[in-house]
């Protein structure tokens, strides 16, 4: 019997409560973490990656502009989280878009 089975495709409706979730619990779990001793510790090595990291966490856009938290990794992921939702918002609008054409 060689049957083949699609795997099952999730609606936009749920994929989209899928993102913004799992959006929700990286929130949640960062304001518990938040200003606690359980923050995770930048690498302090003198090697190119770990300073550039460490530049672009202490630019103003992470101390100053954007700061619900006040340790500066999580401002970065949740701006990097909310670009990477607006991309996939503009794509399944476009996708839509062109389907109904």
């Amino acid at each position: 019997m060689n049957s083949t089975e699609k795997a099952p495709t999730l609606t936009p409706i749920r994929r989209w409560i899928t993102y913004l979730g799992i959006f929700l619990l990286v929130q949640v779990i960062f304001m518990v973490v938040d200003g606690t001793s359980l923050e995770p510790n930048i690498n302090d090595s003198d090697s190119f990656i770990p300073r550039m990291f460490r530049s672009i966490l202490n630019s103003s856009l992470f101390t100053e502009w954007i700061t619900p938290y006040l340790y500066p990794f999580f401002n970065m992921v949740m701006v990097v989280h909310i670009i990477a939702l607006l991309i996939v918002a503009i794509a399944d609008i476009i996708a839509l878009r062109i389907s109904k054409k």
